[in-house]
């Protein structure tokens, strides 16, 4: 790269060129492999802000492609926030990214050392430690979306079970597992699917995973080549969105509205796609359920284009109106869905343990991958939750902690009409573990956040849930793991602040 007297750098084609190649080799479309080459450089910070790219006659030489296809790539880089294009000025990184998120898996103070260490990284590596982010696990301070209440899970009756697994099988439970996980276990988990979530599928499709984050990595690993479009919601979890950038996928966000993803958005891409990221039970955050309609175009727009529908099971066991929605796998037919659930909302994150239902002929290699990944799932936890489920400890802690969950969420729900009306009136939903706050707009969202920060007070926003900036604006409240007191202690702090600015006409 040349660099110039001020802030603009012209990028040399040779600085594309050696990227694209290796892409290249990899089988992948020459579009594919320059957008991909483009996208992992902005990125990783080695075309930097306001960088100009290489006219695209000059690169389409270089690279020995058509001028079209530069001029395509450029066009979609700009599309995704990545350039910007002036005419008569040529095109330019508009991507802004500070090229030290993440460090702190660096396990460094020394930001001089930081930066050494990521020059040290492969490409691979820089794109893995620029999709990291700060997972929502906070609980002092802040009302966090998404988190249990992990002081009424039932200890004693676990431990208890833990330990007379240990004395009916040691040796068995110490040793090496099965990579597919214990066949007990996957017994139990595809009973309980098949009654409460309507999921048609047999024991031997069932694998055991640590985290939906592992189950929809090895998703990643096996379905889709780098390059690869995956359609993702917008808003929606930020976790999975980064995991398939930092797979070298693409992550198109479409809209959701009160009817779930815009499916026809989707399916009118002009790109197209190989698969999409989907919560369609209950939307996270915003709770919304994927019309009956809408499922069934998603399903004939897989099976026609021969792509893959990653159904993640959010919080489906918390629905406080008796009323639940059957997984969308079990109505598809064509068997193009994979369906990822956890126990980590249910029963606690530590124990690490969720699963995958995939269709019969992709059970081998996902198997072989989860293999490769880490080997196995401890086998003792997998034990205990077993019994867990057999013995109906499960059932009766997820009627206990509906309960629990329902109550708090009406009086977070009253609070913040109570002390917090000037600036939100929030719907209350029939599920999930966070309520949603619309507000006049997202500068109002803005606003407040720094407010209560100034505060030392974490409140989350939409736009914690968006790729891009949204236009409107909404405080996301849990409730799940606060006391009725901490809810309300919270929420009146927070009115405290709020009621020193301007209420929005």
């Amino acid at each position: 790269m040349k660099h110039s007297g001020d802030s603009q750098q012209d990028v040399s084609p040779d600085a594309i060129q050696a990227s694209f190649i290796q892409h290249l080799r990899q089988g992948m479309t020459r579009k594919a492999a320059l957008h991909l080459t483009i996208k992992q450089q902005v990125t990783a910070g080695e075309l930097s802000y306001l960088a100009k790219l290489p006219p695209s006659r000059v690169l389409a030489a270089r690279l020995a492609v058509s001028r079209d296809t530069v001029e395509q790539t450029y066009a979609q880089l700009e599309a995704e926030g990545y350039i910007a294009r002036a005419v008569g000025r040529g095109s330019f990184v508009s991507y802004q990214q500070d090229t030290l998120i993440g460090r702190e898996l660096l396990a460094t103070d020394s930001t001089d050392q930081a930066l050494l260490v990521e020059r040290e990284l492969s490409a691979h590596g820089r794109s893995l430690l620029i999709a990291a982010h700060a997972p929502h696990t906070r609980r002092s301070g802040s009302l966090t979306p998404s988190l249990p209440d992990l002081r009424l899970f039932p200890i004693d009756s676990w431990l208890q079970l833990e330990r007379q697994a240990v004395r009916q099988g040691a040796e068995y439970l110490l040793g090496y597992a099965d990579p597919q996980g214990l066949v007990e276990l996957r017994e139990e988990i595809i009973e309980y699917l098949r009654r409460e979530r309507g999921v048609k599928a047999g024991t031997e499709q069932v694998i055991v995973v640590t985290s939906s984050q592992q189950a929809l990595s090895l998703c990643t690993q096996v379905l889709f080549n780098p390059g690869d479009r995956v359609f993702v919601e917008e808003p929606g979890y930020q976790g999975a969105k980064k995991l398939v950038q930092s797979a070298g996928l693409i992550a198109q966000p479409i809209g959701v509205d009160p009817c779930g993803m815009d499916v026809d958005a989707l399916i009118n891409t002009e790109e197209g796609g190989r698969g999409v990221y989907i919560t369609p039970s209950h939307h996270y955050p915003l709770g919304h359920s994927l019309s009956i309609e809408r499922r069934l175009k998603l399903l004939a727009w897989a099976q026609r284009e021969k792509a893959w529908i990653l159904e993640d099971d959010y919080d489906s066991e918390f629905n406080y109106n008796g009323q639940t929605t059957a997984a969308l796998q079990g109505l598809d037919q064509y068997q193009r869905t994979l369906y990822i659930g956890t126990f980590s909302k249910s029963l606690f994150p530590g124990l690490r343990i969720g699963f995958l239902i995939v269709p019969p002929q992709l059970i081998k290699p996902m198997v072989a991958a989860k293999q490769f990944q880490d080997g196995y799932t401890s086998a003792l936890p997998q034990m205990t939750l077993f019994k867990f489920i057999n013995e109906d400890f499960y059932a009766e802690h997820l009627r206990n902690m509906r309960k629990i969950y329902q109550a708090r969420l009406e009086i977070l729900h009253a609070a913040v009409h109570q002390y917090l009306a000037a600036w939100t009136q929030p719907r209350l939903p029939q599920g999930g573990l966070q309520l949603v706050c619309p507000l006049k707009d997202a500068a109002t969202e803005r606003r407040l956040i720094q407010a209560a920060a100034a505060q030392d007070m974490r409140v989350y926003g939409l736009i914690d849930f968006y790729t891009h900036s949204p236009s409107e604006g909404a405080l996301v409240f849990g409730f799940a793991a606060y006391t009725p007191d901490e809810i309300v202690k919270f929420i009146k702090k927070l009115s405290c602040i709020f009621d020193s600015l301007p209420v929005p006409g």
